[in-house]
């Protein structure tokens, strides 16, 4: 018999009964829980934030470091206030030519799917004009453009399906272990059907307009130009054990403490380049703080020397980041588990009540329905 305090709706003198029944629900139900596939699940999702989060860096460092034909990077996920689909950055120039720019580490086998989700986003961008230049720019969009960035090896395929779909977006790649950007290479290796034509070269130049900026200068400054990550630590949308990670960037060691103090996260997330305003940095640090102690990952320290303590004997980042990644996979489990607990609570109470009622007529359940129910 599990040792529980039934919830109050359970009848007067059925509490007993409640714990027995309860506790054969919760052991079905835990014995019959994938853990070990659904952590193997969790740990791929951090993986996959990880490379978009990198992705997203490679393809806005040259705008964070410099100023290609006058572009500058302007925020990482624009409109995400709003709670519509958005891009995942913008980049804006003194002329009012904007870029928005979709990042995908991955393609899948139908490409055709991330070309609608991007049309979706560019749909959501131009009717929300108007909110960009007053919200974000302070002045008249003249032009825009749409970009996807992806890994090398995706390249050809998004292009192609972009060509095929008749779609308006330019490819640009990241080549990871050269770290560079490209654009012209951007291109698929063989002509799509709807863009046959009986001139080679007439092909040529609209497959070249087709996967080039407007403005030329861009394209030749992003051909090949280098790049590097680093430039995205916090994106609001993504997992919060991925946003956590800039607590263990501005960590320091006290002792053999690894603590950190409240401005260091204010810090280091304003200097991510995310151009947030301060009351923006303020709340995705109070949610920082809030799911670092709900995880157990980090706690109060009553002491003079730092205002958080890190909670893990680690002192290191990779060990302080595996740590991280444990503690939230864990805590993840037990939710889940706590999910399936309430689930045998809520259906063993509800037995419980509607025997009660049926026993006021003399037809009450008999016992082993209920347990074999359970």
């Amino acid at each position: 018999m599990t040792n529980v305090d039934p919830p109050e709706s359970v009848p007067e003198g059925q509490e007993t009964k409640y714990r027995g029944l309860y506790g054969k629900c919760v052991e079905h139900k835990l014995a019959g829980f994938p853990e070990q596939s659904k952590s193997e699940n969790l740990r791929e999702e951090i993986s996959v934030q990880r490379q978009h989060r990198k992705l997203i860096s490679y393809s806005i460092f040259p705008f964070v470091q410099g100023r290609p034909a006058g572009y500058k990077f302007f925020t990482a996920e624009p409109l995400e206030e709003l709670g519509v689909p958005n891009f995942d950055f913008l980049l804006w120039n003194l002329d009012g030519n904007v870029i928005f720019g979709e990042a995908k580490s991955s393609v899948p086998a139908s490409a055709d799917t991330v070309v609608n989700q991007l049309e979706e986003r560019k749909e959501t961008a131009e009717n929300h004009k108007e909110h960009i230049e007053e919200e974000y720019l302070g002045s008249e969009i003249d032009h825009m453009e749409f970009v996807v960035s992806t890994y090398v090896n995706h390249g050809d395929k998004i292009a192609k399906a972009i060509i095929e779909e008749g779609a308006e977006f330019i490819t640009w790649v990241v080549d990871a272990h050269h770290d560079e950007l490209w654009i012209r290479q951007a291109r698929p290796t063989s002509f799509p059907d709807n863009l046959e034509a009986d001139e080679p070269d007439a092909m040529l130049q609209e497959l070249d307009r087709r996967h080039t900026h407007d403005m030329s200068a861009l394209n030749g400054e992003l051909d090949r130009v280098t790049t590097s990550f680093g430039q995205a630590d916090v994106l609001p949308t993504a997992i919060i054990v991925d946003q956590l990670r800039v607590v263990v960037q501005a960590r320091r060691v006290e002792g053999r403490h690894p603590c950190v103090d409240r401005v260091d996260i204010e810090s280091y997330v304003s200097s991510s380049s995310l151009n947030y305003s301060e009351e923006r940095v303020t709340g995705i640090v109070d949610d920082l703080i809030e799911a670092g102690k709900r995880i157990n990952f980090l706690s109060e320290w009553d002491d003079d020397r730092a205002d958080l303590k890190v909670v893990s004997n680690y002192t290191a980042k990779d060990d302080l980041e595996q740590v991280l990644e444990d503690k939230w996979v864990n805590w993840r489990i037990e939710d889940m588990k706590d999910g399936l607990r309430k689930e045998c609570e809520e259906r063993i109470t509800a037995e419980l009540g509607r025997q009660k009622q049926l026993n006021e007529f003399g037809v009450g359940l008999q016992e082993a329905e209920v347990e074999e129910e359970s």
